[in-house]
């Protein structure tokens, strides 16, 4: 293998340890034993909606960050996959967020319905 293969071998691995949850190293193969195959029905259906999420533009994601009261810094150049992409990533990380907006979606439609019930499905595959 040269440097650069394993340069890039190294990145794909790192892509991947950055989507996992953040757990000590050691944890890592209980991690990785503990996923079942038959979450990939759950993960497909989860996909097909995070897809459909990516047709909505910046305005209706700025809306949805504004409307939640998130601590999303969104600047004028950002992209509306940028805007998506900093929002699931917050989320991500914060699992009181993730209830708290499961939780107010369902009792409040100020944003658009279809967003709000988009990310109240991803939410609730904890």
């Amino acid at each position: 293998m040269k440097t650069h293969e394993m340069a890039k071998a190294l990145s794909e691995l790192a892509k991947v340890l950055r989507a996992m949850p953040n757990v000590e190293a050691q944890n890592l193969p209980k991690l990785l034993e503990g996923r079942k195959e038959g979450q990939t029905a759950e993960i497909a259906v989860s996909l097909s909606t995070l897809a459909s999420l990516a047709s909505y533009g910046k305005t209706e994601w700025v809306a949805v960050i504004k409307d939640f009261d998130l601590p999303i810094e969104v600047r004028p150049r950002d992209a509306a996959r940028d805007v998506l992409g900093k929002l699931l990533t917050y989320l991500e990380e914060n699992k009181e967020a993730r209830v708290k907006l499961s939780s107010e979606a369902k009792s409040r439609a100020k944003s658009s319905n279809e967003v709000s019930s988009a990310l109240q499905f991803l939410l609730k595959n904890e």
